[in-house]
C-alpha cells in the first residue's frame, strides 16, 4: 500500500461517518458509468463550449452530473465543465477540488484534469493525475476531503482564455482509440493507476466540484 493509498483510506474512512449531502446523481459509481456509457458528445469543437465566467476572486461549487455536457477529447469521452478566465491584470491562481462523495462503504470522485486554452481555442497546457493533491479539509468550518489541483495564471504573459475540467476517459471506461494523436494524457493516467492501483476512492463519471479563485501576491506588491 502506497503512502497516498493509506492517506485516502483514512481520509475517507472519517468522511464515511460525517454525513456528506447526497448528491443528485444515483449513489452507485456502477449507476453512473452506465448513464455515462449512454451519453453523446455535445459537439465536435471546444469552440462551441458554454463557457461560464469566473468571478476574480471567491469560491465556486460546481456539479458534473447525467445533465452536464460530453466531449470526446483526445482522451477519451468525459462529461466537463467549461469556464472563462477572470479578466485579471495580475497572476492569479485556481484551485480546483474534487470532492469525495460516500455512498455505503464505497468512496467515489471526479478526478480533475485541467485544460487551458488561448483566445483561438487551442490547449497551451494540461493537468494530470499526478498533479492531484489530497485536501483533507475536515478541520475547517464548511471543508470537505477530495483531490485538488492548482494552476497559476498570469494574463501579463499568456493569451489564456478558457479552462475545461474532465477526467481521463481510461478512469470511466470511456478511453480513446489506441495511441489517438494529440493525447498527452491517457499514458500518464496509466502510469498512475498502475502506480496507485490500491487507492481507496473510486473514479467516477460524475462528482462534486469546487473552485477557489485568489490573486497571487507579488513580492513588493503594496
Amino acid at each position: 500500500m502506497t503512502p497516498l493509498t493509506r492517506t485516502l483510506l483514512l481520509c475517507c474512512l472519517v468522511l464515511a461517518g460525517c454525513g456528506a449531502s447526497t448528491p443528485p446523481y444515483p449513489p452507485l459509481v456502477e449507476q453512473r458509468l452506465a448513464i455515462h456509457a449512454a451519453s453523446t458528445p455535445c459537439c465536435e469543437d471546444p469552440e462551441r463550449f458554454d463557457y461560464r465566467p469566473l468571478p476574480a476572486a471567491g469560491v465556486m461549487d460546481w456539479l458534473i452530473g447525467p445533465d452536464s455536457p460530453t466531449f470526446d477529447f483526445q482522451s477519451g469521452i468525459s462529461p466537463f465543465a467549461a469556464f472563462r478566465l477572470p479578466e485579471a491584470e495580475g497572476p492569479f491562481r485556481i484551485r480546483v477540488e474534487g470532492l469525495f462523495d460516500v455512498a455505503g462503504e464505497d468512496t467515489s470522485v471526479f478526478y480533475p484534469i485541467l485544460a487551458m486554452l488561448d483566445d483561438a481555442f487551442v490547449v497551451t497546457r494540461v493537468s494530470y493525475l499526478d498533479n492531484l493533491r489530497l485536501e483533507q479539509g475536515l478541520l475547517e468550518a464548511e471543508g470537505q476531503p477530495g483531490l485538488a489541483v492548482v494552476a497559476p495564471f498570469d494574463p501579463r504573459r499568456t493569451r489564456e482564455r478558457y479552462m475545461v475540467i474532465f477526467t481521463p476517459g481510461v478512469l470511466v471506461n470511456s478511453p480513446p482509440p489506441f495511441d489517438r494523436p494529440g493525447d498527452q494524457v491517457t499514458l500518464p493516467s496509466l502510469d498512475w493507476l498502475e502506480r496507485n492501483s490500491g487507492a481507496a476512492v473510486l473514479a467516477s463519471p460524475y462528482g462534486r466540484l469546487r473552485l477557489t479563485i485568489a490573486p497571487i501576491e507579488l513580492p513588493g506588491a503594496g
